[in-house]
């Protein structure tokens, strides 16, 4: 019996490009260098955390990395998915453990399950000086192409069965974290390889319609 809810973000909880879309668009990050970054790290020329410190060294100003709180700036303005503050409230009513794993940005996440209520967030952060500006480095805790290696943890951490698991995502790279749960739902996907591996599509942008199977 499923007793454990894992949440995507982007798509899934949140209206939204992903986090890191947004934070280029803001930063005015070079096209060309993201592509660049991108294409190494699925050649696997670099790892995930590389593909971040990469990324973050585009959203240098005048030799200047920014400071927490523009990044904060950036990524404030989101919407919730329709649906998405009922269900969460009636999970938690019924007592079912819910976390956040998002290979974006964990001050995004943060700060929706702290609106919605979710505390166990699994997320990709930078590491900041003592001005509160960014060094460069990552705090790397999901890869975009191995979300299921953050089930197992989850599993290991919370003494949880892999049919416990519930998990729901929206796209292609949620696909290993659908492999790694016991039931698993496509939520208005982007990719037509998700249909294929999830258990249950959903096609309707509410999160309410969850509900039905659990």
């Amino acid at each position: 019996m499923v007793s454990a809810i894992v949440f995507d973000l982007d798509g899934v909880l949140i209206e939204s490009h992903s986090s890191w879309e947004r934070l280029h668009e803001y930063f005015g990050a070079d096209e060309e260098k993201r592509k660049e970054n991108m294409r190494r790290y699925f050649s696997k020329e670099i790892d995930y955390g590389q593909w971040i410190r990469e990324d973050v060294s585009l959203w240098r100003r005048n030799g200047i990395l920014p400071h927490k709180s523009e990044v904060e700036d950036a990524l404030k303005n989101y919407i919730f998915i329709d649906g998405v503050r009922e269900c969460i409230k009636i999970l938690k009513s019924n007592q079912f453990k819910l976390f956040i794993v998002s290979a974006g940005i964990d001050l995004l996440a943060l700060n929706a399950g702290k609106v919605l209520g979710i505390e166990d967030i699994w997320a990709n952060g930078f590491q900041y000086d003592e001005k509160g500006y960014l060094t460069g480095e990552d705090v790397w805790r999901v890869d975009l192409l191995r979300k299921d290696t953050v089930i197992n943890q989850i599993i290991d951490k919370y003494k949880l069965n892999r049919e416990d698991i519930l998990s729901i995502g929206d796209s292609k790279y949620d696909i290993p974290m659908f492999e790694a749960s016991g039931f698993s739902i496509a939520f208005d996907p982007k990719d037509e390889e998700v249909k294929m591996k999830a258990d249950v599509t959903i096609c309707e942008r509410n999160l309410l319609r969850i509900l039905e199977y659990i």
